[in-house]
Formats: C-alpha cells, sequence, structure tokens
C-alpha cells in the first residue's frame, strides 16, 4: 500500500493545469471544476489497472494505469519494457516511468495522442471521460467504465484523506433510490433500488400487501435493481423487498382516479383525442389518428414528431412516444413500446389538462436569487425538460429566497445546471437526466458566488446548501435528492451517490393525472 500511499498523496498535490499546459491539452476547453472530476475519474482507473499499486507494472515501472509503449509518442516521458502480464499471451512492451511524478505526466501526455483527440470535451462527468477513453481503444473490457465508475467512491475517499477529510463508510445495504410516495389506479410507476455487491445476480423479491406479484426482479453486477408496478385498489399499500437476510419496506398512497392536483396556471389543458387504432411502434397507425397524436404531441412542446397535418410516421414521432411514456411513468431513463393504444395510459395522459409539455427550463431571476447557469453555456444544450420540472423549479427558487436567502442577501443563489436534452434520450454526461425531471444544483459559496467547489472544501457554505435542501424537500413532486454532505444525509436531507460530490441532483414524480 505504500506505493499507492505515495501516488495519492503525489496526485492531490498535483495542479493538473500545469500538467495539461506541459502536455498540451488545451486548459481553456477544461473548467477548474473538471480537474478534481478527473482526478477522482483517474485514480479510480488506475486503482482497477494496477489492483490498488500491486501489480508489477506498477511496482517495476511505476506504471498505474496499464500504458503500452508508443513511440515516438512517449519518448522523452518514458521508456519501453518489456513485461509480461496477465491480460496478454506474450511479452509486451510498456511504459516504464522513472518515478510517481514522471507518471503523472505521462498519463496525461499518453491521452494526448491522436486516438483521444476531443478529451477536453469529455471531462465533466466520471462517465463522459472514460466512455470516451475506452471507445477510443484505452480498454476492450465491456464492462470497462462500469468496473472504473465502482471504484469512484474508494478513489474519493483516498483523495479526501490527503485533506484530513474523513468520510465515513456507508455499510453496504438494501437501499431504495426511486420510487414515489403518491399513486393513483393503473399508474405504471417505477422503483429503484441497490443491494450490496455481494447480492449481485441474486431475485429480489417483491411482495405487494403480503401477496408475491412480481416476479424475476435481478439484481444486476453492479448491485441495481428495478421494477414496474400500476395498483388496481385504493388505499395505503405495502411494498416488502427482501433478499437474502434483509427487507426494505415501501408504503404508499393510492387514490382512485378522480384524485387531481391543483391545477398550474401554465398546464395545457384538457384535449379529447378520437383514435379508431392505436399509433406508433407495431400500431394500426391510420391516417387521421397518426394526425391527431402528432398535433397533441407538437402542441405539448414534442416538435421533432413532424408537421401535424401530415400523416407522415418516422422515428421522430416513435422517440417522441417514448419519451412521453418514460415521462408518465417516472422514469429517470428513456423506455417505452412506443406506441399509443386506444383508451391506454399514454391514450389518457395526452388528453389530460397537466399533460407534461416539454419547455426549456426557466430564465434566471436574479431579484429572486434564481440563476439558470445552464442557459449561458452555449456549448451545452441540457437546457429542456417537462414543465412539472420547470414549475417545481421556480417553486424550490421562491421558498429558498423567501425562507433564507431574503434576510442574507450576500448567500449565494438557488444555481442550476444540467437537466436533459432538446429531445430527451441518452447523454454521455450522465446515467439518466433523459427524461426532463431531473435537475442538477451548484453548490453555494461562502462568499456568495456558486460552483467550481466540492463539499469537502472550505469555501462551500454548508448553511445555504442545507437551506436549498429543505426548500427541495417541501415540493411534493420532489422523489429524490443525491448529494454526499455526510451532515446533511444524516439529517435526512440526501442521500448519497456516486459522482455528486461537487452537485446537488434532485428528481420528482408525476402529478397525479388531472
Amino acid at each position: 500500500m505504500e506505493k499507492l500511499d505515495d501516488l495519492v498523496t503525489k496526485y492531490f498535490n498535483t495542479d493538473l493545469g500545469i500538467i495539461f499546459n506541459q502536455v498540451g491539452i488545451d486548459t481553456k476547453k477544461i473548467p477548474e471544476i473538471n480537474h478534481q472530476i478527473l482526478k477522482e475519474t483517474t485514480l479510480a482507473q488506475w486503482l482497477l489497472e494496477s489492483g490498488r499499486g500491486n501489480s508489477e507494472l506498477a511496482i517495476q515501472a511505476n506504471n498505474f494505469a496499464g500504458l503500452k509503449w508508443r513511440d515516438p509518442d512517449m519518448r522523452g516521458f518514458a521508456e519501453p519494457l518489456k513485461i509480461k502480464v496477465q491480460s496478454e499471451v506474450k511479452d509486451v512492451e510498456f511504459c516504464q516511468f522513472k518515478d510517481i511524478d514522471a507518471f503523472l505526466i505521462g498519463y496525461w501526455k499518453f491521452l494526448t495522442r491522436s486516438p483521444y483527440k476531443g478529451l477536453e470535451e469529455h471531462t465533466n462527468t466520471p462517465e463522459n471521460f472514460v466512455g470516451f477513453i475506452k471507445t477510443k481503444g484505452y480498454s476492450a473490457d465491456p464492462n470497462y467504465v462500469a468496473k472504473v465508475i465502482n471504484l469512484l467512491p474508494e478513489a474519493q475517499k483516498l483523495l479526501a484523506s490527503a485533506t484530513g477529510v474523513v468520510i465515513p463508510s456507508v455499510p453496504e445495504q438494501l437501499q431504495l433510490i426511486r420510487a414515489p410516495k403518491e399513486v393513483v389506479i393503473g399508474q405504471v410507476f417505477s422503483v429503484e433500488g441497490k443491494a450490496r455487491l455481494a447480492d449481485k445476480g441474486k431475485v429480489l423479491s417483491v411482495t405487494v400487501d403480503d401477496k408475491l406479484t412480481v416476479e424475476s426482479v435481478t439484481i444486476g453486477q453492479d448491485g441495481k435493481w428495478q421494477f414496474e408496478y400500476a395498483f388496481t385498489k385504493t388505499g395505503d399499500r405495502k411494498i416488502l423487498l427482501t433478499v437474502a437476510n434483509q427487507s426494505l419496506e415501501l408504503r404508499l398512497q393510492v387514490f382512485p382516479i378522480t384524485q387531481q392536483n391543483d391545477s398550474l396556471s401554465n398546464d395545457p389543458g384538457a384535449k379529447i383525442i378520437k383514435l379508431s387504432g392505436s399509433v406508433g411502434v407495431g400500431g394500426v397507425n391510420k391516417a387521421d389518428d397518426i394526425k391527431a397524436i402528432k398535433a397533441r404531441l407538437y402542441e405539448l412542446g414534442y416538435t421533432w414528431v413532424g408537421d401535424p397535418h401530415t400523416p407522415l410516421r418516422d422515428r421522430g414521432l416513435d422517440e417522441a412516444i417514448r419519451l412521453f411514456q418514460s415521462i408518465i411513468a417516472g422514469r429517470s431513463t428513456v423506455k417505452g413500446d412506443g406506441r399509443v393504444d386506444v383508451n391506454g395510459i399514454t391514450h389518457q395522459w395526452l388528453q389530460a389538462a397537466n399533460a407534461p409539455k416539454w419547455v426549456i427550463m426557466p430564465d434566471s431571476d436574479l431579484q429572486n436569487g434564481f440563476v439558470n447557469a445552464e442557459l449561458a453555456q452555449t456549448n451545452d444544450q441540457h437546457d429542456f425538460g417537462t414543465h412539472w420540472l420547470a414549475n417545481a423549479i421556480k417553486d424550490i427558487a421562491q421558498d429558498y429566497h423567501q425562507n433564507y436567502r431574503r434576510t442574507r442577501p450576500n448567500t449565494a443563489p438557488f444555481a442550476i445546471n444540467d437537466v436533459s436534452l432538446p429531445h430527451g434520450g441518452d447523454t454521455p454526461d450522465h446515467q439518466g437526466h433523459e427524461t426532463g425531471m431531473m435537475c442538477d444544483v451548484f453548490l453555494p459559496k461562502k462568499d456568495g458566488s456558486f460552483g467550481g467547489i466540492f463539499w469537502t472544501s472550505p469555501q462551500y457554505d454548508q448553511e445555504a446548501a442545507r437551506a436549498i435542501l429543505q426548500s427541495i424537500r417541501r415540493q411534493k413532486l420532489v422523489r429524490v435528492v443525491f448529494f454526499n454532505d455526510r451532515q446533511l444525509i444524516a439529517e435526512g436531507l440526501c442521500q448519497a451517490a456516486s459522482g455528486h460530490d461537487h452537485h446537488i441532483h434532485f428528481e420528482i414524480n408525476p402529478p397525479f393525472k388531472a
């Protein structure tokens, strides 16, 4: 472990900006906050590649990243060393570094080679960075990204220990990540959680009101599990989740379909859509039915369905239907059959008075202490989401201003960042953020500014963060908040999640259909 300890200490005290300038990486394209993200991510990568500093390559060559010799790119930064490693059938030339300092520079020099051109545009999240270098040939392991991400908490603890900050371990246990508290009859909802890694591959038992009603919920290799369900009876309901010797209880209230939320001023209003057959993937797809569905989706902001006056059905319509289905189910990722069935849940929601509109997120309102920093980032398009989320964001900002910042005008504002892309769907920057139901929030700083720090930083304003979390929690639709400040986790305001040391992430559930 002495070798690894030296690596962590030296890396913690390394200014990545200086290294980037040395090797030719464009520092103007990598914000300073990304430096810490990159340190944590690359250290996790090195833990994996070097067996926590115990590999022969790390011991003999100070090569913690499995870097192969590349001539002439690495000349002057390393020397070739022919060595036999388990992953290769014969001796291969690897980079040998004279010491750890040389390795730190050499690693980043390695990534300036032509296969990794454009690296600077993929440094804002661990998933984005590791996914980019993997696709460019860094690793042939199909599970490489997941393996590195799973080591992030360990890397974060190691780097935090170099600051003197002790991050207590969170015991592995059956955990609930996402679930609603209230639903209506027939509403399909998603439940997501995490189990111990030791339980991967096992089947999670799901019992609803003492009856086994959901089958074959398998725990994934990363410990995560997920299932969907819809109640057919009203009342206080109970779902019991069990695996091995652990159990978790979830309680929900199920209301009749007539139960409605208070109508919002910007709800689109109800609209009768008469269909003679299904529309979308595998549907009947009669011309008038296609036009009716396209017209409603276009009206709701899903404009990529194309001209609503024509019966043309293309991929844009199918994708819009899938996104709409994922939103009304409360999913964080896009998943749906892409078909609107007559009088089915999707059809009912399209006719609803509070059907989810697809909108750009609210403008900054400095008078009320709200900043939408995402809109100012012209090179980023995570500006879109549901009008449900837009309403929640404005309500959070107003609550935070009235209950905290109004009497502390020099406190940081409520400042948001990423939501979803213009058409929703997959984004390399996040695991999730696909359905316009989740939002990232910058951390407040003691000088009244925001962003660019981690919760372990002395600049971090914990009191303001607590107030922001309290305002988020006061919103009825909010279902989960991720943020790794251990004190605020202990207060029940948020829960831990990998990669959430430098921002707050919150998600909402769908409202009742009105």
